[in-house]
């Protein structure tokens, strides 16, 4: 099975995407690359929480169709200069919640980036993921198969990055204890 994560990653880190984001967001692109590569698999584990939850497939589903025909995956270059990757901030806020805030100050931490800097890598990210999310299914996903799917990403995604994993583990511990996504992650990695 491909890695959404890898899949994501590899159309991001491009030089001329990985340059865009860092304009758009306003940082160095070395610390906005691991910004990104903290915050994907994160955002993959929210996803996966979410859709285990009730109404949380349908959200997904309904963030699926907010993409009508203009999939970020298909043009990268074009969804950062437009508008599209406004509505990123809906969606991050949607799955990761109240813990936004330590999410982002997580990784700023790690990274250098203002929280405000990771905020707005983590709103660019979101849609490209969920883009992703829609190439894998083909839009055509039941709810089951969906959080089937999703879990087996988030665990691919986790597995292979051993820094987010680090980093899943550091925020749990400033949230103190399960809760949403960081409970999620928790039982994930059994700590």
């Amino acid at each position: 099975m491909d890695s959404m994560v890898e899949n994501v990653m590899q159309a991001v880190l491009t030089p001329e995407n990985l340059s865009s984001i860092s304009s758009s967001v306003g940082g160095d692109e070395t610390k906005v690359k691991s910004a990104l590569e903290m915050g994907v698999p994160l955002i993959m584990g929210a996803l996966s929480e979410k859709s285990s939850t009730a109404g949380g497939a349908d959200m997904i589903t309904s963030m699926l169709g907010q993409m009508g025909g203009d999939n970020p995956m298909d043009n990268i270059a074009g969804f950062l200069g437009g508008s599209g990757s406004s509505g990123g901030s809906n969606m991050v806020s949607s799955l990761l919640g109240s813990q936004m805030g330590t999410i982002s100050n997580t990784i700023a931490q790690k990274t250098g980036l203002p929280p405000s800097v990771v905020k707005k890598v983590l709103e660019i990210a979101t849609p490209i993921v969920i883009g992703q999310l829609g190439k894998m299914t083909g839009g055509n996903v039941d709810k089951a198969g969906l959080s089937s799917l999703l879990g087996e990403q988030s665990k691919m995604a986790m597995q292979s990055n051993p820094e987010a994993a680090a980093l899943a583990s550091q925020v749990l511990s400033k949230a103190g204890g399960p809760a949403g996504v960081m409970g999620s992650l928790k039982k994930m990695f059994g700590k």
